[in-house]
């Protein structure tokens, strides 16, 4: 399992989706053809996910988050998408927008 810190470092970072799925798959030591097997892809398309040539969707999503014992909201918000939660927070808190940027901004 790749620690908390991997993935928390990579979303500091604002990489992709594609890069993330990447790191997690390199860092855990599986070949390509072995996760694609695992989750019941075909290899093209997770090196496709992979390569940001093609989106990640919920089913997929949730697959990987299980494969790679990951929040599925790391890899939610990878791809961009909020937790409507948190969305429904910040519109009904919008000043706490800039606190946020004080605070977690590098």
């Amino acid at each position: 399992m790749i620690g908390n810190r991997s993935y928390r470092i990579h979303m500091a970072k604002g990489e992709s989706a594609a890069s993330l799925l990447r790191e997690l798959r390199r860092k855990q030591g599986h070949t390509l053809r072995s996760v694609a097997s695992e989750l019941g892809v075909a290899p093209s398309q997770l090196s496709r996910m992979e390569r940001g040539e093609r989106s990640v969707g919920e089913a997929a999503t949730q697959r990987l988050s299980d494969y790679y014992q990951v929040p599925a909201e790391v890899i939610n918000l990878a791809t961009g998408r909020v937790p409507a939660d948190i969305v429904a927070i910040l519109l009904a808190h919008p000043e706490e927008l800039a606190t946020l940027r004080e605070k977690f901004s590098p």
